[in-house]
């Protein structure tokens, strides 16, 4: 099989194409043919070293987390009714390869008939994020939201779900994004080309931040015109603000059964913003690092 390894810490550039044996079958087994892998800032986070201290790894390793596939073959303890079923699912020893050997029956999930599997895709490190931020935290329909980071794969579900609770919803994004986060479903988005400050002030009524993104200058912002509000983060811990809260949300099982149903019934739409050959993984991590997205980017196997 083919994989992306990763083999030192100097980056997304450093990223090589490698062969590696098969995965031979054990009992536990569920063998999958990957058709896709979400890209993810866990991804290049992993590949500068940052992550060492949370996520030790002795290099060289196949990097990747979430996937899609067909699968091809069961080991005797799992369902045989699986063979030739799409999936998705998590590895932990990495999923950027071209076959997956599934050995924990809690990681990985049945994609219902008409979900398209690259859709699928876009749940492991996007959907299951926001559901489990939404989880983390107190929100009522009374509430009113501001999203960082909200045009992204993980930003783009938490306006969905909030908005299937009845919750008020303000995106911050660029301009060149501002149709796309309305067409999304938030009700307002802050610019943060343009003054954030102003226009934070003219939404006094956010009483919840959650922030996927980062931003050094538009937390500080946002603690300046909102001191008394807790913002609630999953990309970086911040100290100009004794009101935050850094987190790392997680769902359980049920949960993936139950955001892949909505997919199938329409409460949820997959924004997938592009798709690259497996081969093209510094290119894909490159854009979805350094451009304004609109959903998740995705590598095809």
């Amino acid at each position: 099989m083919q994989a992306i390894i990763q083999d030192s810490y100097n980056g997304i550039s450093d990223l090589k194409i490698g062969e590696r044996a098969d995965p031979s079958i054990s009992p536990l087994s569920v063998i999958v043919q990957t058709k896709y892998t979400p890209v993810l800032p866990y991804d290049w986070r992993t590949e500068t070293g940052e992550l060492k201290s949370i996520r030790p790894v002795k290099l060289p390793i196949i990097i990747g987390y979430g996937f899609a596939g067909i699968v091809e073959s069961v080991g005797s303890l799992r369902n045989n009714d699986l063979i030739g079923k799409k999936v998705i699912g998590a590895s932990m020893t990495g999923s950027s390869s071209t076959i997956i050997d599934s050995r924990i029956p809690p990681l990985l999930f049945q994609v219902p008939d008409n979900v398209e599997l690259s859709d699928a895709a876009t749940i492991i490190g996007g959907a299951d994020t926001a559901l489990g931020i939404i989880n983390k935290i107190n929100i009522n329909s009374n509430d009113v939201v501001l999203i960082t980071g909200a045009s992204g794969g993980i930003g783009t579900y938490l306006i969905q779900l909030l908005k299937t609770r009845g919750v008020k919803v303000i995106a911050v994004g660029h301009n060149s994004n501002v149709e796309f986060l309305i067409s999304a479903g938030a009700d307002d988005v802050i610019d943060y080309t343009k003054d954030v400050k102003s226009q934070l002030v003219d939404n006094d009524d956010i009483s919840k931040v959650i922030d996927t993104a980062g931003n050094i200058k538009i937390l500080d912002d946002i603690s300046a015109v909102f001191p008394q509000i807790t913002i609630v983060s999953i990309a970086i811990n911040y100290f100009n603000s004794k009101n935050f809260s850094f987190i790392q949300p997680n769902i359980f099982p049920k949960d993936y059964e139950r955001l892949l149903e909505m997919l199938s019934n329409g409460k949820l739409h997959a924004y997938v913003q592009d798709v690259f050959d497996f081969r093209d993984v510094i290119q894909a991590q490159m854009i979805s690092k350094n451009t304004h997205s609109q959903g998740r980017i995705l590598l095809k196997y």
